[in-house]
């Protein structure tokens, strides 16, 4: 009888290690398949490297790939890598936030650099008021040309507007929304020049 029972005793203890085991391997399983799916989401294994990112970057300023200069860097932001791409162009700086997971991006800059000053003119008082508002484009051209710069937004799209005087210089402040993209230009009131322009997802 009690080698029946010692017997018994030692088969539930067999059950029981043998459930513990497949508990185990379940679990390194699960956090295994975790592991890999955050790695794939964060983008750190697999997706886009820095060459690719690169001409992301380039494909957005036309011209860009054989007079432009790239300089990328790797990041993580939200626990996600990321690629920052500073391409300069033509005068102009754009900095682009890639993701590296699919090489979408998630927010793009520029800023003109290097800029020829216009010459001051003298001006009596009283005068330069005048001269302003003769070289003023008017808020209605500044709209029009920041929509030329988002293809398929229109007047509608226009959430704000207002204007602003940048170390003397009068600069238009555009923002459109479209597509789920946020976007804000700087343009001169002057020429018309778009001086800053940026964009990112109004989820961002």
């Amino acid at each position: 009888m009690e080698n029946t029972q010692n017997t018994q005793n030692t088969q539930n203890n067999e059950v029981k290690k043998g459930k513990k085991g497949k508990i185990i391997g379940i679990v390194v399983a699960a956090v295994v398949v975790i592991a890999a799916v955050l790695a794939w989401y964060s983008g750190a294994v697999g997706g886009i490297d820095q060459t690719e990112a690169k001409e992301i970057a380039y494909a957005q300023v036309p011209g860009s790939e054989t007079e432009g200069t790239a300089i990328v860097t790797e990041d993580f932001d939200d626990m996600k890598k990321t690629y920052d791409v500073q391409l300069t162009y033509d005068n102009v700086l754009y900095e682009f936030e890639i993701l590296a997971r699919n090489g979408n991006i998630v927010n793009q800059e520029s800023e003109r650099i290097g800029a020829v000053q216009q010459p001051t003119q003298p001006a009596t008082q009283g005068s330069t008021q005048a001269a302003t508002q003769a070289n003023d484009i008017g808020m209605e051209k500044a709209r029009e040309i920041a929509l030329q710069n988002v293809a398929g937004a229109t007047a509608d799209n226009v959430t704000k507007y207002s204007v602003d005087n940048e170390n003397g210089r009068m600069v238009y402040e555009i923002e459109i929304v479209y597509n789920e993209m946020e976007y804000d230009f700087d343009i001169d009131a002057a020429t018309g020049d778009i001086i800053g322009q940026s964009s990112e997802s109004i989820y961002n």
